[in-house]
């Protein structure tokens, strides 16, 4: 996409790409103006940081809900503004950050996003927090929860019909909800890769220590850049050590240790190898941060296969500590019947669990309505919770009382 107008809508009608028509036609996106995008974010008097782009700052919806709001530099960086809406747009996933709308007016180049709260995961690994007593506690299966969510999201994002490529996989880029959950975040590199070809880029973009040596090399986006980059923060998460700190590459000083054959383990965060327990676990995830590090493209797993070791990792971690692994349907035996288990819930107690239908526990939607991720007031149960569209009401409820009258 190149630019070849004065203004944001010549841009977007040239390249064939109308990011206002991309809203309109998603009723999940808004379509914002410049004086709406001042009202939410209170006059632009609260920033949340700063980068090439532009300034992000902090600001509240009608409904009061927190978000954040990027804003582009006056004139500049309309084509990265269009990919940025039009790639943003393609995704609905739990662990990436909810995109509610943009700005397109000329000196008002905005993209309004979900606020998370507890900043991200580099402040958390290298203690960058305002945490006047030092690194935060960080347990191995805290760890292993963010990385499998993370891997998650990126396989779901590959999978898509055109693919979506990060490019730019870092613990910064990683945000943190009040419970922790990871959220991946920047879009600002990212790209859709159609079906069957290859994503050349003209402008190697990337932070040292995460990018691919091949995408340097070769100008070429994979998968399996984001694979390498993943790989990378596996490293950071094991050893809480950064990705490049003076003259040392975290990557290349753990490749070379393997290549010796001399024992990573002495790279491992002490938090988390104190527990001699933790060893083994440690150990698989090295390995697995190793075979994302190969040169090799084609060596390298794919993101699905990523998040299923780190699954099984987890479950026998689990396991050792003789807890259930998340998800676990342990508690149900096949001698209850469903009467049993299904509890009857108020619209209080649903708003409860799902923090009043929020952003933070929504987890996406069908063509029936949203759906949220709770847990009930046993305080075990996980379950998911629809939200129906008004249009669905009659729909799911003639399905409902034809279910009830089958199993009758």
């Amino acid at each position: 996409m190149d630019y070849q107008g004065s203004t944001v809508r010549d841009f977007l009608h040239a390249n064939g790409q109308v990011v206002l028509e991309r809203v309109d036609n998603n009723h999940n996106l808004r379509s914002f103006t410049q004086k709406e995008i001042e009202d939410i974010t209170g006059g632009y008097s609260t920033m949340l940081g700063e980068g090439g782009f532009g300034k992000v700052y902090k600001g509240k919806l009608d409904d009061l809900h927190p978000v954040a709001v990027k804003r582009y530099k006056n004139g500049t960086k309309k084509e990265e503004f269009a990919k940025e809406v039009i790639v943003h747009s393609q995704i609905n996933h739990k662990n990436v950050v909810r995109l509610f709308g943009c700005c397109t007016e000329e000196n008002a180049l905005t993209i309004v996003m979900e606020f998370v709260c507890n900043g991200n995961l580099y402040n958390i690994l290298h203690c960058s927090s305002s945490n006047a007593n030092g690194c935060m506690p960080f347990p191995l299966d805290k760890r292993l929860d963010i990385a499998i969510e993370s891997a998650e999201a990126l396989s779901c994002m590959h999978s898509m019909y055109s693919p979506v490529l990060h490019g730019d996989i870092k613990p910064a880029n990683i945000l943190l909800d009040e419970n922790f959950r990871p959220k991946i975040s920047d879009f600002g590199i990212a790209r859709l890769l159609a079906a069957d070809k290859t994503q050349h880029t003209r402008h190697v973009i990337g932070c040292i220590g995460y990018m691919d040596p091949l995408l340097s090399q070769s100008g070429i986006l994979l998968p399996k850049s984001d694979v390498y980059s993943f790989g990378v923060v596996l490293l950071e998460i094991i050893t809480r050590k950064k990705a490049v700190e003076g003259n040392n590459n975290l990557a290349k000083s753990f490749l070379e240790a393997v290549r010796k054959g001399k024992k990573v383990r002495q790279m491992f965060d002490e938090e988390i190898v104190n527990d001699k327990k933790n060893m083994k676990f440690l150990e698989d995830i090295a390995k697995l941060a190793a075979e994302c590090l190969k040169l090799e493209e084609k060596m390298r797993p794919e993101m699905l296969e990523v998040a299923d070791r780190l699954r099984t990792i987890r479950k026998a971690y689990h396991l050792r500590k003789g807890r259930h692994s998340t998800g676990s349907n342990s508690r149900l035996t096949k001698s209850e019947k469903a009467e049993d288990v299904v509890p009857v819930v108020s619209i209080d107690e649903l708003r409860k669990i799902t923090r009043n239908f929020g952003s933070c526990a929504r987890i996406g939607e069908n063509i029936y309505g949203e759906i949220f991720l709770g847990v009930l007031k046993d305080g075990h149960n996980k379950s998911t919770i629809m939200k129906l569209f008004p249009s669905a009401i009659l729909e799911v409820l003639v399905a409902c009382l034809a279910f009830l009258h089958h199993s009758s």
